[in-house]
């Protein structure tokens, strides 16, 4: 199956000194995998935790078919004694950094902040992907990228707003997902009942998307220089006006969550760190629940889009509440525009925007 993908925001897969010098399969595989796991769960099936004392491993002695002594995602993507059933290779890459050099930081401080957000040049541009293995999980990797395509990621960073993208041929990406009779199987979401036996998940807190919210915002400013009004831009204007001109992308993403975490969170709700994460002693990260991208522009419209992990019954309402405010859209990104929003709270309401991205 051949996949190209052309990037709507930076791509980020991680590199060995912290800086990226080409698109690396492995830290695309990973955000996969990790969306994978998600919607097993939201399905209502298990995924094990793959770094945790609980993951699945096979042994070809037990009786058992590797389907029962496997959860879903260690099935597709591998554990100790079970290979990836597919194998992922970028087979032309045409991205480049969006700013030189690789190791400089792009410092986004909105008003009031004093450090504010560090971001790494990403990598925008086209790239081909081409996966092989067994069709019908192939199928199913299509239907993933058809999802992640709308509403998730790809690579790291989602958080600060990387990883944005469409799919170039996706007719022929909806043809694996659909399947068409012959060597394309087809891949049908369902729900799920779960049939292993391990389901010792040491995260006690992990990704289902049952507890997800998604949003997008698309609007159409008045004025070309609309993105200079949005607070923290414009001390930086000169640094990222190449960036807009070239890539059709703004990095608003910190503007946006500096204003919903300092302006219209209320301290009685609760300790915020918990939703726009924190780096605690001893330099142990936690990760913020919320991501939004950056601004980009397709089809004439700009759109910026995003999601949260709403885990938490204390403040979950809250935190939805400020996110989908059109209000406070209109306000940071200087423009009106129009928020769809959807919160999916069953195994059912997951299969149906599974499908609806087909």
């Amino acid at each position: 199956m051949n996949v190209r993908i052309r990037t709507l925001t930076p791509l980020w897969t991680g590199g060995v000194d912290g800086t990226m010098d080409k698109i690396h399969e492995t830290g695309i595989i990973g955000s996969l995998r990790w969306w994978y796991e998600a919607i097993v769960r939201g399905l209502g099936g298990e995924a094990c935790d793959p770094t945790g004392k609980g993951k699945c491993e096979y042994s070809p002695k037990n009786n058992r078919s590797p389907e029962e002594q496997l959860c879903p995602a260690c099935y597709v993507f591998g554990t100790t004694g079970w290979k990836r059933r597919f194998r992922l290779e970028i087979v032309e890459d045409k991205t480049t950094p969006i700013w030189e050099p690789p190791d400089r930081t792009l410092n986004i401080r909105p008003p009031n902040r004093t450090r504010g957000w560090y971001l790494l040049p990403g990598r925008m541009g086209n790239l081909s992907l081409k996966f092989t293995g067994d069709s019908k999980v192939l199928s199913l990797i299509a239907g993933l990228l058809l999802f992640l395509e709308k509403w998730g990621n790809l690579g790291a960073k989602p958080q600060l707003g990387y990883g944005v993208f469409a799919i170039e041929n996706r007719d022929e990406v909806i043809e694996w997902a659909y399947g068409n009779g012959g060597d394309k199987s087809g891949w049908k979401w369902k729900v799920l009942n779960n049939n292993n036996d391990n389901n010792n998940n040491t995260n006690k807190n992990p990704p289902d998307l049952k507890q997800f919210g998604f949003f997008k915002y698309r609007f159409k400013p008045t004025q070309p220089g609309w993105w200079t009004q949005v607070p923290g831009l414009s001390r930086v204007s000169t640094k990222i006006q190449p960036i807009i001109s070239q890539y059709q992308t703004v990095p608003v993403s910190p503007s946006l969550k500096n204003e919903w975490r300092f302006n219209q969170w209320n301290r009685k709700w609760g300790d915020e760190r918990e939703t726009f994460g924190v780096i605690q002693p001893g330099g142990v990260r936690l990760r913020s629940k919320v991501a939004v991208s950056w601004a980009y522009k397709t089809d004439g419209v700009w759109e910026v889009r995003g999601w949260v992990c709403l885990k938490s019954s204390n403040w979950a309402n809250k935190v939805w509440d400020i996110l989908s405010n059109k209000q406070i859209w209109q306000t940071i990104l200087n423009a009106h525009g129009q928020i769809d929003t959807y919160k999916p709270t069953s195994s059912k309401d997951v299969l149906e925007i599974l499908e609806e991205t087909k």
